[in-house]
């Protein structure tokens, strides 16, 4: 009889171990979810790997659930109700065919966001939705450099925790040819304080 007490107890114990566990997952996904996209038909920066990397790393630091993928096919209404956020990881050239482009900018304007890494500028030259979201075309840069920076919002979530100002090495981009005067700037780069000249386009 003892015996069996005890294994009642040890199951009791188990069981509640696992309903734990299964409560704290559930708090970790309650958190968001992203699908990142790094399919380019341009040019392909050798980051990309260290790029997806990096978000799933944070994605287990910060608790939200990540999706990578390389496959547009992913891009329709279906699949996209699953996510809260897309990351554009380094993307280029022409990578979604029109039912997806539809099935993006309903995405969007159901009220989710988009996220645009690097060259996701350097993406749908075509598209002029998608370049009005994404901020601009990137057009070309010079070889990376230091240069001067400036925090134009500190208010915001993503710029808070930084200095009004500092010094940062990079690939600076340059846009165009057309502007768009919408944008709600975070941070700007002093265009003096680094050498422009162009040396890939």
């Amino acid at each position: 009889m003892k015996s069996l007490i005890n294994k009642f107890k040890i199951l009791s114990l188990l069981i509640t171990s696992l309903l734990v566990l299964s409560f704290s997952t559930i708090g970790q996904a309650q958190q968001f979810r992203a699908l990142v996209i790094s399919k380019t038909s341009g040019f392909r920066h050798q980051s990309i790997p260290e790029g997806v990397a990096a978000i799933k790393k944070l994605a287990k630091k910060h608790r939200f659930a990540v999706y990578t993928t390389e496959d547009a096919g992913l891009v329709n209404d279906k699949n996209l109700e699953k996510y809260d956020v897309i990351i554009m990881m380094s993307t280029t050239g022409t990578i979604f065919n029109a039912e997806e482009k539809a099935a993006f900018e309903r995405f969007v304007k159901s009220g989710k966001g988009v996220v645009g890494v690097h060259s996701a500028t350097d993406t749908e030259y075509d598209w002029p939705w998608y370049t009005k979201l994404i901020g601009g075309q990137f057009n070309h840069h010079p070889h990376q450099q230091t240069a001067r920076i400036k925090v134009m919002n500190g208010d915001h979530p993503s710029t808070y925790h930084l200095n009004d100002k500092w010094l940062w090495t990079d690939e600076w981009y340059e846009f165009g040819p057309d502007k768009i005067n919408d944008l709600k700037t975070l941070i700007t780069v002093n265009e003096e304080s680094y050498d422009a000249e162009v040396v890939w386009k």
